[in-house]
Parts: structure tokens; C-alpha cells; sequence
């Protein structure tokens, strides 16, 4: 076997793995239409990579208790999950290459995603990815949201590996702010946000897609 670079892998998953950044911006702009809520999309934008909790917290802080946020995400989830059920949203291009090339390797590899562990299971079941991963941990399994680096010291941790000899890979502002604090090798592959001067500092290669994540191993 070829010698390998990093011991494990640790992945976010809307916007990296799945294709769903786009589509859950479009959710957003039609509840906002529907309650009369202005400027849903720097919202939106800015509650990218946090989980529920914070989501629920910054939407309140902005547009108020009422209807609220839990109202509000109950009916973006459902628009969500219907243009799931249809097949709209797919994993991203070559991720089942590089998950197969990864463990070809040797290398073990997490999920750390901010969405709840009930929908990420289900989601990578769906499409096929779940049996790629040794670990999966969530937004509802942490107590404190990305930038905070918990998630991805977590991760590495239920892979057996420590931070430094894992690779960490995200497309958000949030999860490279995490990935970076926890003290992995940080790889930004950018998908709506496109990288800033703190992003180019804070990563340590930016890549254009999962395809070309497989050189780095």
C-alpha cells in the first residue's frame, strides 16, 4: 500500500458531500415570502455550518418570536424534504470516488455535519454514502456549535486519530473556522461562498472540487 499522508478524514456535509446549499437557500426565500421576512438571505448566508440551536437562536434574535423559528424551519424542512424525495438534491460529483479512494488507502473517515443525526443518517442512506463512513457526528450530538472546533475534536476522536493526522474538509466559512481551531489539516472546497482573505489564510489548500481532493493524499 502506498504511503499514506493522513490517517483519517473527517467531512462536513451540505454544500461538501451533498448538494443541498442551494437548494436550502431557495427553502428560505419562500418562507420569507410567505411571512413577509426581509433580507432572508444575509440571514440565510450568515447560519451557514451552525447547527439547529444557534440557527434557532440568530433567526429570533433577527426577525423576532413570532411566527418563530421553529415554525419557520418546520415548514423550510418540508419544502426541503419534498425536493429531496424527488431526487433534486444529490451528493456532490465525485464524492463516492473519493470516499472509495480514501479507504482504498486505508484512511478512516467521519462525517461532521451541522444538521440533526436523525436527517444526515437518513439522507446518506438514501443516496448510497453511508456505509463509507467509521463515524458520524452532528449539530444535535455537540453542545457547542461551528466555529467552535468541538465537533471535529469529537470526530477525530471516534476515528482513533489525533487532530494533527487528520485531513478536514468544508466548504463554509463556519466549518473552516472550526476545522482550523481543532488543528486539522483544513482544505476549503468552496461551493455558494467563495473564499475571502480570511479564508485563504486560515485554509491550508483550496481546492475547486472533491476531484481534485485526491492529489492531496
Amino acid at each position: 500500500m502506498a504511503e499514506v499522508r493522513f490517517k483519517a478524514a473527517i467531512f462536513d456535509m451540505d454544500g461538501l458531500v451533498l448538494d443541498s446549499e442551494r437548494a436550502v437557500l431557495d427553502c428560505w426565500d419562500i418562507v420569507a415570502q410567505r411571512h413577509g421576512l426581509e433580507d432572508i438571505q444575509t440571514f440565510a448566508y450568515s447560519v451557514i455550518g451552525r447547527n439547529v440551536t444557534d440557527t434557532n437562536r440568530m433567526f429570533e434574535e433577527r426577525y423576532g418570536t413570532e411566527p418563530g423559528a421553529l415554525a419557520i424551519r418546520a415548514e423550510k424542512r418540508e419544502i426541503f424534504w419534498e425536493r429531496f424525495e424527488q431526487g433534486l438534491i444529490p451528493l456532490k460529483p465525485y464524492s463516492i470516488e473519493l470516499f472509495q479512494k480514501m479507504k482504498e488507502l486505508g484512511m478512516k473517515i467521519a462525517l461532521a455535519s451541522s444538521s440533526s443525526r436523525e436527517d444526515v443518517v437518513y439522507e446518506m442512506e438514501v443516496l448510497g454514502a453511508r456505509p463509507y463512513f467509521d463515524a458520524i457526528i452532528c449539530g444535535d450530538q455537540v453542545t457547542r456549535s461551528k466555529p467552535d472546533p468541538e465537533i471535529f475534536l469529537k470526530a477525530a476522536s471516534m476515528l482513533g486519530a489525533e487532530p494533527s493526522e487528520c485531513i478536514g474538509l468544508e466548504d463554509s466559512f463556519n466549518g473552516i473556522r472550526a476545522c482550523k481551531a481543532a488543528g486539522l489539516y483544513t482544505v476549503m472546497v468552496p461551493d455558494i461562498l467563495q473564499p475571502d482573505d480570511e479564508m485563504k489564510q486560515l485554509s491550508d489548500v483550496i481546492v475547486k472540487s472533491l476531484a481534485d481532493v485526491a492529489e492531496l493524499l
